[in-house]
């Protein structure tokens, strides 16, 4: 099977509002596929890597002082950019269509070749070995209109070798909310990060506001968990 190389695949995306022209490129942490089972129709969702707020192409002072995370997600029409500050703000989410806000976007996506591990032992020995491994989560929907692939690499990998278990523990993923009442795909994804050791559910934790009870300020944090019924794997690339 064919999984991506997120070492060598990225996203550009086009803006011409500063003081220069900025082609900028971002590397690819995961990627969503969304199905609409009764059409058939699917879009792939392609997660961004974070880096912080930038002064981009300034003399001196290249960080903003009020700094916050930078991440998001692209689709072929659409985006959602995710700027996460020390407390929750109205600018945690801007989402629509790309074009108008960004000049362009463009995929480069470098695919390889992968093999599914069968079992604990298999996965715990590729793990030892040291070889790359790539995860898969597929979602459906609770009335099966719905489906959503979740494929990312592997980043942390817990390995043990007498009983050979093993747990995934890896993020940032973009988690679809098959729940939500929403126009386009794109404002049903948050970010999130996902855990398993099983192929027949995975626990997350998605990025919201939590709320500080004593005094009513938010941040913008994982959590609370949830779990869903999920058909899970562990692929090694060679």
């Amino acid at each position: 099977m064919q999984v991506l190389d997120y070492g060598r695949s990225f996203i550009t995306f086009v803006s011409e509002g500063g003081r220069y022209r900025n082609n900028a490129r971002l590397q690819i942490e995961s990627r969503t596929t969304i199905t609409d089972t009764r059409s058939g129709e699917s879009t792939r969702y392609l997660f961004f890597a974070s880096c912080k707020s930038e002064d981009t192409f300034a003399p001196m002072d290249l960080f903003y002082d009020n700094n916050y995370d930078f991440n998001g997600i692209f689709s072929e029409k659409e985006y959602v950019i995710f700027r996460t500050y020390s407390k929750h703000t109205a600018r945690f989410r801007e989402e629509g269509l790309w074009k108008g806000t960004f000049k362009d976007m463009s995929e480069r996506l470098v695919e390889v070749d992968g093999t599914v591990l069968n079992s604990g032992e298999e996965v715990v020995r590729a793990s030892m070995a040291g070889k790359p491994l790539v995860g898969r989560v597929g979602l459906t929907s609770d009335d099966g209109s719905l489906s959503a692939e979740i494929e990312f690499p592997v980043k942390t990998m817990n390995a043990n070798d007498t009983d050979w278990k093993y747990q995934v523990d890896t993020g940032p993923i973009g988690l679809p909310d098959f729940h939500a009442d929403v126009d386009m795909h794109i404002k049903r994804m948050s970010p999130a990060f996902v855990a398993y050791n099983v192929e027949s559910f995975a626990d997350f934790v998605v990025q919201q506001p939590v709320a500080f009870p004593d005094t009513g300020a938010s941040v913008t944090h994982y959590g609370p968990p949830i779990s869903l019924p999920a058909k899970t794997s562990v692929i090694s690339i060679e």
